[in-house]
């Protein structure tokens, strides 16, 4: 599921439930530095991904000396730029992180089993969500140590001149491109948006984006379920006063 609260509860709450994975969207939501380890450290059975808000090698180097899983770097535009988020988040010779693996390597007590098998481990995705990454996707796919693709549709409509129709078939045909090159490479592929189970065509449900391809979905964010509990709540509380 996505995070987008700072509440630390609501993280200890969420490491609770099982998830396979939380992506916590630092691209959108301002957090700071030690709020996002904080978080990191409540999340400590579930795996977790964090958006960062470019493709930054000093960031991305301390979110995941942080003790994240992995980091998801949007907007990028071409293979040359993945090469740099993926870079970014591998060691040498896969890549150019420094070597200072807090949190990960234990403050130092296992630090060197950490750096042995942390190449391996730590998740580098990147959006592909412009014209330029669609266009470069079947390089972009053969990148080492890229492990995902996440498709962010709403910015692929604007690049493509589209926003806000997202759903438009002109999108939908670069999506399919997308995911059908990701597959071919064994590369994951991540639906941005969590699934729509109202959506009238069907092609943002559960479903719909299971059948495109898509094998890593986040089924709902922090922010939707208070939102769907309260109305649900209200809506009951109103009806059963109404009778």
């Amino acid at each position: 599921m996505w995070m987008r609260l700072t509440d630390p509860a609501v993280a200890e709450i969420v490491d609770m439930l099982g998830l396979d994975w939380v992506a916590i969207d630092s691209e959108h939501v301002a957090y700071d530095l030690q709020t996002l380890q904080m978080l990191v450290m409540l999340l400590r059975d579930t795996p977790t991904l964090i958006r960062v808000p470019g493709n930054d090698a000093i960031h991305i180097k301390r979110i995941l000396d942080l003790g994240a899983a992995g980091v998801i770097v949007p907007h990028v535009y071409s293979a040359e730029e993945a090469r740099r988020a993926v870079a970014a988040t591998k060691y040498p010779p896969v890549g150019i992180r420094g070597t200072g693996p807090r949190r990960p390597g234990r403050y130092g007590d296992m630090e060197g089993e950490y750096l042995a098998s942390a190449n391996d481990v730590t998740v580098a995705t990147i959006m592909v969500e412009t014209v330029g990454a669609v266009e470069a996707i079947d390089e972009i796919v053969t990148i080492p140590g890229l492990d995902a693709i996440m498709i962010g549709a709403v910015d692929l409509s604007a690049s493509m001149g589209l926003l806000p129709k997202f759903d438009d078939p002109r999108v939908t045909e670069a999506i399919d491109r997308v995911i059908a090159s990701a597959k071919g490479a064994g590369i994951a592929r991540i639906s941005g948006r969590a699934p729509n189970p109202k959506d009238p065509t069907d092609a943002w449900t559960l479903r719909g984006l299971l059948r495109q391809g898509l094998n890593a979905i986040p089924i709902t964010s922090d922010e939707s379920l208070i939102k769907d509990g309260v109305r649900a709540a209200l809506r009951e509380f109103r009806e059963v006063g109404e009778r």
